[in-house]
């Protein structure tokens, strides 16, 4: 049990913050540093993770894994959307975490999740790079990372110029524009190089706020929610899939299946609560969880056509089976996706030999 009292879930009213934590977790401890430049005071409860919390079990139903910040009786989990969820609800308050300037916040938040993804020390970038006012995307068939950032583009309106990458041969301004990783997509604006698709398309909403359609919500919470799940998609939903189709024996691809339909569940839930019985992850109109799951629906039909199976169908997830036919009927998703008999030939080509997200391909 935590040490401090059981925190109620749902608080009355005020802007009380609650921290459910444990040491020596660095991810809390950020958290704490946060709050702590923030100048916020906040009632920490420090779990026990072999004899779990209710509240943590409920706050983080999904991952069952401190931190869990709860503002207001409302839970927002994974500490880098945490921080970024207090930068933005409290920016009246202490410092500010997050850079004013767009770019700047979109470098922020790709060294971030390098630091977590890779925690080793990194070089500098020079950005020296010359251009104008430009959109420029550097992308390869068949990456579901870069249909993504071609759909926020389409769904917001934006010009770009694209540039198919050869990933055997990678371009100088491939190495160049993301010598981290050296992977695609890469999103150059101005002359200035943006990388990792989910940051990508943060970046083109916030950079081009008049365009379109919003992607992320307006609200905090909502919008931490949203970067929640679209972090789960990748982490969960896509390295399960890939792995049901690429595991070595078949008990592997059959664990992999089922953690695939586990996480698929945990989607269904999502949609259910996001879209609050309208058509899309952001209401009416689509929104980043959208763009976010719409780039495998091409996949979707691939996978259907290959295996015979549906990744979404109305028995499993209903709400997300109507969802990907409604989704692919829009304009924008028509222009932007690719077509799904093209990506089962692909796949079927490199069955046995690396997978269908091909080795330059980044999300």
């Amino acid at each position: 049990m935590p040490k401090t009292n059981a925190i109620e879930c749902r608080m009355a009213g005020g802007d009380e913050l609650n921290l459910l934590g444990t040491w020596p977790s660095s991810f809390v401890t950020r958290v704490q540093i946060a709050v702590g430049l923030k100048g916020l005071s906040f009632e920490y409860a420090e779990e026990d993770l072999n004899n779990k919390s209710e509240l943590l079990l409920s706050s983080n139903p999904v991952h069952k894994k401190v931190p869990v910040l709860i503002h207001d009786g409302k839970p927002i989990s994974e500490s880098q959307i945490i921080l970024q969820y207090i930068d933005e609800a409290f920016n009246f308050n202490g410092a500010f975490l997050l850079s004013a300037d767009l770019y700047e916040r979109a470098v922020a938040r790709f060294w971030a999740a390098y630091i977590d993804d890779k925690a080793c020390i990194w070089k500098s970038i020079t950005h020296d790079m010359a251009g104008g006012d430009e959109l420029k995307l550097l992308g390869a068939f068949p990456s579901a990372y870069v249909t993504r950032v071609e759909l926020a583009l389409g769904f917001k309106g934006l010009s770009y110029e694209y540039v198919k990458e050869d990933l055997a041969n990678k371009s100088e301004l491939l190495l160049s524009s993301n010598p981290v990783h050296k992977k695609v997509p890469v999103l150059i604006h101005n002359g200035k190089p943006i990388s990792e698709s989910q940051v990508i398309v943060q970046y083109i909403d916030e950079a081009f706020p008049g365009a379109g359609v919003p992607l992320l919500p307006s609200d905090p919470y909502e919008r931490a929610v949203a970067r929640f799940w679209a972090a789960y998609i990748d982490d969960k939903l896509l390295k399960s899939w890939l792995q049901a189709s690429m595991g070595k024996t078949e008990e592997e691809k059959a664990e992999a299946l089922k953690e695939t339909f586990a996480a698929v569940a945990n989607l269904e839930a999502a949609f259910e609560g996001c879209s609050k019985g309208k058509p899309f992850f952001g209401g009416d109109a689509v929104g980043y969880l959208d763009v976010t799951l719409g780039a495998l629906v091409s996949w979707v039909h691939a996978g259907e056509a290959l295996y015979g199976m549906r990744l979404f169908d109305a028995t499993r997830s209903p709400l997300l089976d109507a969802w990907v036919d409604r989704f692919a009927a829009l304009d924008a998703a028509k222009a932007a996706l690719p077509d799904a008999g093209r990506l089962a030939e692909y796949a079927k080509k490199r069955q046995g030999g690396g997978g269908a997200r091909g080795g330059g391909a980044r999300r």
